[in-house]
């Protein structure tokens, strides 16, 4: 008998640790990735990185990157927003393109769960000078 409720005292104690081992906040949200182009070739193209909480629609956006390929006046880009039934707002004004081999790129944002938090269903878009938007709408 002595040795019965030593067995089930582990057991207990082993279901205890592993249910506690992982943190709930961490499985509660949920990480996407969206990409667009402009075109079959995708010589614009955007990629957006954004999170949520299971079962919220507030989308939190961790990261925007825009490229496109190089091109007299496509040095500058911005990213842009428009909440569903909204205006088209500016996320971050103009910054200046890096180059990377025959392509340039720019990037807002660390990653991970920060930024700006806006609802389900708002389109996402990044923006060369003198060139196409490419859009994301989150989801």
């Amino acid at each position: 008998m002595p040795r019965m409720k030593k067995a089930a005292l582990t057991a207990v104690m082993c279901l205890t640790l592993s249910l506690s081992a992982a943190p709930a906040s961490a499985a509660s949200y949920v990480d996407k990735r969206a990409r667009a182009c402009t075109s079959s070739s995708c010589a614009t193209g955007t990629v957006v990185e954004y999170w949520y909480k299971k079962g919220s629609s507030l989308r939190g956006v961790g990261w925007v990157y825009a490229g496109t390929t190089k091109k007299p006046g496509a040095q500058y880009a911005r990213w842009l927003y428009k909440k569903p039934g909204g205006k088209t707002r500016v996320g971050k004004s103009w910054r200046k393109a890096k180059p990377l081999g025959d392509q340039v790129y720019t990037e807002w944002g660390s990653g991970g769960h920060t930024g700006p938090k806006l609802p389900r269903g708002t389109l996402v878009c990044t923006e060369y000078k003198d060139t196409a938007r490419s859009c994301v709408t989150l989801k």
